[in-house]
């Protein structure tokens, strides 16, 4: 118990830096996780809390709990790299995390408040909490802008960035991401992303043929049919066009769905069929039927104009490592446990939570051989803990190992399937 407390209060109280942390974890990717078949990914973590106090906790949508709930919500980018048997020989390295503060905690805008009473008390929060007075509302794809970034100038190979419709819907973020020239396979709304095929003729600003007001924006002609990824589905349903393709192994055999690609460019405001700058292949997934499966996904692609059907495929599914991520470090590292309430520690308990995930992926890699044999995360972790349990019975207690072997694992026993 003594231990236990000191290092609680190691993370909730001491000045150490979170980011030198994850400054260190940059610059020290293992060359198994890196490579031009692996990506940036960027994603949201919901954590649920109860009470109103602990930093940044809002009610919204929890994916945690599948409900508008009580939670945290945290941006995080990973690298990874998918393997030959998907699950078994994936490998996943974190790069840094924060916080999404809502605009209630920043007091930066008075109307998110309903009452000067309900802004006074979000003033005292975000003062117990801690929140340096630099720190100021940001978008979660600003967030994840910055992130990447970081992960940038350290230079970690990756071939593009990978991201849900949480952040591949704002065109802003799909912007900031070409002006740093990186490529990216984003998820896109089904309904509510149009497109025209790339070809298509482009009306620059300027006067008119007739006699309405100059062009102010590029623009397509009235006779050009936008469309969106629903509406390109349901004419391929007619016409024929899909592909299968198989992107992995599982433990069922060969992983695969029926994919589409076309080239188009983006329109920006469909009523003025005014077009945006950004060209790129736009990825179909056909709806399958399958549990979990059975709806429509559209990707955007930009950058990579020389990738194949199957590698635009690859990384557009190799977005599921990082649901593993939040399940490996949530259900083994104890990331959605933190009780503290403040703006340090919490960012000092996901920085640890981090580092021991970084650990554990290290000894992985380590104990397996050219990433044929590597063992789950979890069982590194029970090899881990199981480890110091022996050890601690051999130099406290004078057990002998195989002594200290058996009784390590029938004390674990009792805590877990072991």
């Amino acid at each position: 118990m003594q231990i236990l407390g000191q290092l609680e209060r190691f993370v909730r109280e001491s000045p150490w830096e979170h980011q030198n942390v994850e400054s260190h974890l940059r610059e020290e990717v293992p060359d198994e996780v890196q490579g031009p078949d692996a990506a940036l990914i960027v994603d949201g973590m919901a954590i649920p809390k109860s009470g109103e106090k602990s930093v940044g906790v809002a009610s919204r949508w929890c994916g945690a709990t599948g409900k508008v709930d009580n939670c945290q919500v945290t941006v995080n980018c990973t690298l990874a790299r998918a393997g030959e048997q998907h699950n078994s020989d994936q490998v996943t390295w974190p790069l840094g995390t924060r916080l999404y503060l809502p605009k209630k905690w920043t007091g930066e805008d008075d109307s998110v408040y309903d009452t000067e009473r309900e802004r006074e008390k979000y003033a005292q929060f975000s003062e117990e909490a801690g929140i340096p007075e630099e720190v100021s509302y940001q978008p979660k794809y600003e967030i994840a802008t910055g992130l990447i970034d970081q992960a940038m100038a350290a230079g970690p190979e990756h071939a593009c960035v990978v991201a849900d419709t949480g952040f591949g819907k704002y065109p802003a973020f799909r912007k900031k991401l070409r002006a740093r020239n990186e490529p990216y396979v984003l998820e896109v709304e089904t309904s509510k992303f149009v497109v025209v095929p790339e070809e298509t003729t482009v009306l620059e600003p300027g006067s008119t043929s007739g006699r309405g007001r100059p062009r102010k924006h590029p623009a397509y002609p009235e006779e050009t049919d936008a469309e969106t990824p629903e509406q390109i589905a349901a004419r391929l349903e007619k016409q024929g066009g899909w592909r299968r393709v198989t992107w992995n192994e599982g433990t069922k055999g060969g992983l695969s769905g029926e994919f589409y690609r076309t080239p188009v460019r983006v329109v920006k405001d469909r009523s003025n069929r005014w077009l945006a700058d950004e060209t790129g292949w736009l990825l179909l997934k056909r709806p399958s039927g399958e549990e979990g499966e059975g709806e429509l996904k559209a990707w955007i692609c930009w950058g990579l104009d020389k990738a194949s059907l199957e590698e635009l495929v690859s990384w557009g599914q190799l977005r599921w490592t990082v649901e593993r991520f939040h399940q490996d470090t949530g259900r083994e590292l104890g990331a959605d446990k933190y009780q503290g309430r403040t703006w340090r520690g919490f960012h000092h308990h996901l920085s640890a939570v981090m580092l021991a995930h970084a650990f554990v992926a290290e000894r992985r890699l380590e104990e397996g051989q050219d990433r044929e044999d590597l063992a789950s995360f979890a069982e590194v972790v029970r090899q881990i803990v199981r480890e110091s349990a022996v050890q601690r019975l051999m130099e406290n207690h004078g057990f002998d190992r195989p002594k200290a072997r058996e009784v390590a694992v029938d004390m674990l026993r009792e805590y877990s399937d072991w």
